[in-house]
């Protein structure tokens, strides 16, 4: 009879052994398991012993008793005295098996559908080397490793042990302060430590902004072509998305005033716009301004790559013009820093800030703290100030080389007007537009299997049809810069 239903196991249990399976006992356990739950092992069936089962299956005694005993510790199987194992009579009959008419998981939400629709392309990413022409991706290997583990040593020396607990949900109060003062200073906003949100970096700071100030329907102007990021979070909450087109200075405050009716967010990188990299000068941002205050909407500064200005100082930030009513800051330290690093920072008029704090707080409770803390003492201490200015000639060499070796591998397109680049004022990326028709999808895919990561312009327009390439050059010497050139110059062959 044990040897009969032994057998029975032999035909849906096959132990695997070898480096990277998980031990024998663990894939017996999960085997009897599931034949429990899908209903091959019914309630109050018997098992054969431990020793008929190990004969047939090749396993020791002693693996098929640790299967046995975890099983019944956990409910699946009952132990009797003097007759055996067997399958517990109150586990269900069908679990684990879904009958007809069944709706089985929940079904998402409206928010829900809309959250998935909207991300493609900030889904599914994993941890990967650097490939050219990465976009957003600054040089790690120049940034100052040593002096932030001296920083981090030095705080794990302090044995402050409540950087170890549940921290605030604003953020830490030293790095607030830190902040304040290096934005003052650096960004020239007006802003004090209480008006800091730190968050879990920029997406994060845009996804807060649309679930606790956006209703359905309500109407937001973002870039054409713009940040999908900021565009996705936005339309996930429900918001009607009205899509502007941008030209070299950026985005026109008169545009929207002409829209039907007054926006309830407007969406901006007026310091270096993403991705076509043109800067809002001074009469636009006043005019932005004043339509902000003369329609009671908010505006949302995304201050992308504001520290990397080439030639002229950076310029000072919509917030830093305003009275500090309708503008809310995101900064991030993904592209100054580093990317892994996962703390980016709002600033928000006085009036928001109770009510972002609480969104934070429920969103996930807070910001690390360790990190927090280095951080606040690598800006207190100048570093961040030091990294910025020795980064921003370094990227400068490397955007040099870029163009040079754009003119020398692809000038006949850039004679012939088929190809455009620029402008090179600013930022880690240039972008490559191509004015013939081309697919730019197509090239990117095609680039990919030659090993270069370029971004399709086209991904970041809603109405506008642009086609084109962003070309990231900050992470990469210039002699992977002429490599990763010659090989795209001959894609466009």
């Amino acid at each position: 009879m044990a040897r009969r239903a032994a057998g029975r196991f032999i035909g849906w249990f096959r132990p695997l052994r070898g480096a990277g399976q998980a031990s024998l006992q663990l894939q017996l356990y999960a085997a009897i398991r599931a034949g429990v739950l899908d209903g091959r092992l019914p309630p109050g069936e018997r098992l054969p012993s431990s020793r008929a089962l190990g004969e047939d299956l090749g396993l020791s005694r002693n693996t098929v008793l640790g299967a046995y005993d975890r099983l019944v510790a956990e409910g699946y199987l009952a132990a009797r005295a003097a007759s055996g194992v067997y399958v517990a009579e109150d586990v269900p009959a069908d679990l684990g098996r879904a009958g007809p008419g069944q709706a089985g998981p929940a079904s998402f939400s409206q928010r829900g559908r809309r959250l998935i629709a909207a991300a493609p392309e900030l889904a599914g990413h994993e941890l990967q080397a650097a490939r050219p022409f990465m976009v957003g991706l600054p040089a790690l290997d120049e940034f100052p490793l040593a002096t932030w583990r001296r920083l981090t040593n030095r705080r794990l020396r302090r044995s402050d042990l409540a950087l170890f607990g549940s921290g605030d949900a604003q953020g830490l109060p030293a790095l607030r302060q830190a902040l304040a003062g290096y934005l003052t200073e650096a960004r020239g906003l007006n802003c004090l430590a209480d008006q800091i949100l730190v968050v879990s970096g920029a997406q994060q700071a845009l996804d807060l902004v649309g679930r606790v100030l956006l209703d359905p329907g309500d109407r937001v102007v973002v870039e054409d072509p713009g940040y999908a990021g900021a565009r996705e979070a936005l339309a996930a909450v429900g918001a009607r998305i009205e899509a502007l087109p941008v030209d070299a200075q950026g985005l026109d405050p008169e545009d929207i005033a002409r829209l039907p009716g007054p926006p309830k967010l407007v969406a901006v990188t007026p310091s270096h716009q993403f991705p076509l990299g043109g800067t809002m000068p001074l009469a636009r941002r006043l005019g932005l301004l004043a339509l902000a205050r003369d329609t009671g909407c908010l505006i949302v500064e995304d201050d992308y790559d504001c520290e990397y200005r080439y030639g002229t100082p950076p310029l000072p930030a919509l917030q830093g013009l305003d009275g500090g009513e309708r503008v809310i800051y995101v900064g991030t330290f993904s592209k100054v820093l580093f990317p892994g690093l996962r703390l980016g920072y709002l600033v928000l008029p006085p009036h928001l800030v109770a009510g972002f704090v609480r969104a934070k707080a429920t969103a996930d409770g807070h910001a690390p703290s360790l990190p927090q803390a280095v951080l606040a003492d690598f800006i207190a201490e100048g570093h961040l100030a030091q990294h910025v200015r020795r980064m921003r000639k370094l990227y400068r060499e490397r955007q040099q080389a870029l163009l040079a070796a754009l003119q020398r591998h692809c000038g006949r397109w850039l004679q012939s007007g088929a190809l455009r680049v620029g402008p090179a004022e600013a930022g880690l990326h240039l972008v490559a537009e191509f004015t013939d028709g081309r697919d730019d999808r197509a090239l990117a895919a095609a680039a990919a299997a030659q090993g270069l990561m370029v971004a399709p312009l086209s991904r970041y327009g809603q109405r506008r049809q642009l086609s084109g390439l962003l070309l990231g050059y900050a992470a990469f010497t210039p002699a992977q810069i002429e490599q990763a050139v010659q090989t795209l110059a001959k894609l466009l062959k």
